[in-house]
Parts: structure tokens; sequence; C-alpha cells
């Protein structure tokens, strides 16, 4: 048979394998695999870059560039704690769903008391995928590292994740699967100068006042040939126009009808947001093209 339905590759070399068994995932969620270590360190460098120059740039702005602290860093027991063992756990969720967890510890270092701090990815209720590491006596500096929500554990913060949703494993299954193709097919259509993936985090607030006060609302078939939605509002931020779109999807659970978003985003590009503006429009007065 020339293709089948168990076709698996690397997302980042293209490399395919005979099996799911050869793929390496660092996140919960996410259908991101790769067929080796170094292709996961090619793939998510920019990110860690990013954070590499947020953290230079903040040590710039405290004066502690070349703190002692950071010679903690080549004690692996030290290093071993706060991925394993950490005091704190703070978890950052965007609105496409990724997730990235701070995982925080205090030790004594030469006397001193100081932080070690890391970026990482979480996999199977644990630290995958290390994004940044460092390590710090200042606590202005700890407290940037402090955001999002803290949880007490990786294991109890999923576990109540479960028994909270009325979506079983299925409904999370396709809700995924709906989130790569629709994620991809944006990220193709954006344009350079358009807001930069990264700092998606920054318009997370906007979400809920667009679907709740949205300008506009298309209802269309997905290619999957399910109902969804795809709600648009105008907004302005440190006065530049954009427009958020959320795209979602219709879920059926008992008596109840679900919409749920797949993927958000903002963007300055009216050719981006008037290629959503497909199917019905089912209410608000259509903003001009």
């Amino acid at each position: 048979m020339l293709i089948s339905d168990n076709i698996y590759y690397c997302k980042n070399c293209k490399k395919v394998v005979p099996s799911i068994e050869d793929l390496l995932f660092v996140e919960d969620g996410s259908n991101l695999s790769f067929c080796s270590e170094a292709c996961i360190e090619k793939f998510y460098s920019p990110l860690i870059d990013y954070f590499a120059g947020k953290i230079e740039k903040k040590r710039k702005d405290l004066n502690i560039v070349d703190e002692a602290a950071l010679e903690a860093l080549e004690n692996p027991t030290f290093v071993d704690r706060v991925l394993h063992k950490p005091d704190e756990i703070w978890r950052l969720e965007n609105d496409l769903k990724e997730e990235i967890f701070t995982f925080i510890s205090k030790v004594n270092h030469n006397g001193e008391d100081i932080h070690l701090m890391a970026l990482c990815f979480v996999f199977n209720h644990t630290p995958s995928f290390v994004l940044a590491l460092t390590a710090t006596s200042n606590d202005y500096f700890v407290q940037d590292f402090q955001v999002g929500e803290e949880v007490e554990s990786l294991e109890d913060y999923h576990r109540e994740i479960e028994d909270n949703s009325i979506l079983d494993p299925e409904d999370f299954e396709l809700i995924e699967l709906k989130k790569s193709k629709l994620l991809a097919e944006m990220m193709t259509h954006r344009k350079e100068f358009d807001i930069p993936f990264e700092d998606f985090s920054l318009y997370m607030d906007y979400l809920r006042p667009t679907i709740e006060t949205y300008d506009e609302l298309y209802e269309f078939k997905d290619e999957d040939g399910d109902e969804a939605f795809a709600y648009f509002k105008a907004f302005e931020k440190s006065g530049v126009s954009f427009f958020y779109i959320a795209l979602c999807t219709r879920i059926e659970k008992g008596e109840q009808s679900l919409i749920v978003p797949i993927i958000s985003f903002p963007t300055i590009d009216g050719d981006l947001s008037n290629s959503y503006k497909a199917g019905k429009l089912i209410d608000g007065n259509k903003l001009a093209h």
C-alpha cells in the first residue's frame, strides 16, 4: 500500500518514522512530535532565544547581570531539585491553550538563600523540556517568574482539569486535531508585518469579550463538516487598532450544547481577518472589508 493511516513524521525535520513509539513528545495536549532530542532543540530554539533575551534585559534593568547566585546552576543537585522537587509551580496558558510552567526552588548556596527558576514544557506530569534556567538572590527578579496560576502539583492540576470538565477524552482529542489544522492554516497565511506569534499571550484577555460582545459572528462548516463559528471584534491597544478572532466549534453533551474555542488570535491584517468571514453572517453588523 502506498499510503496508510499510520504515517508519522518529525515536526522539525519531517523524517517519516514507522511507529508512534519512535516519536518524542514534550507538551501535554499537543500533537507536536519529534524524532530526536536534536530536532526538539532546533524546533524550539527561537523560543529559547526569546526567553534568554527577556532574562538578559531584566538582569540589566536590575543590575544583576553577573550575580554570584548563577554559580548554583553548576550544581546538579540544585538543578535536579528545581525540576523534580520545586517549592513552587506556576502555570501560564495562552489563548491557544498552550502551557508553560515555571518551577521555583529556594536553596542555600555559599551561605546565601537564593532561588532557582526553570521555564519548562510538561509531558506526563513531569518537566519534559527546559526553555530557560536561571538563579538569583533578587526577590524582584523572582516575582517576574511568579505569573499565571500557582498549582500544588502537576498531578493534582491535571486531575482537577479532568474532574471539572464535562468533556471526555474523545472531545479533547477532537479539539486538539482541529486546533492543529486551524493553527497551521493561520500561521501559513500570516504576513510578516502582523502581530508576532510570541506576543499572542499579551492578548489573552480579549477572548472573553470577543465571544460575549462580538461585532460579527459567522457560522460555517469546517473541513471535517462540523458546525463551526468565527467571532470577530475590533479593539485598540497602545494606539493600534486590531481585530481579535475566535474560531469555535459546537459540541453536544446530552442536553447541553457547548461552544468551545479552538484557536483565537489578534491580527492587524485585514486580508487575514476577511479570509475567516466565510459561511453565513448570523449576527452583528458586517464590518467594512
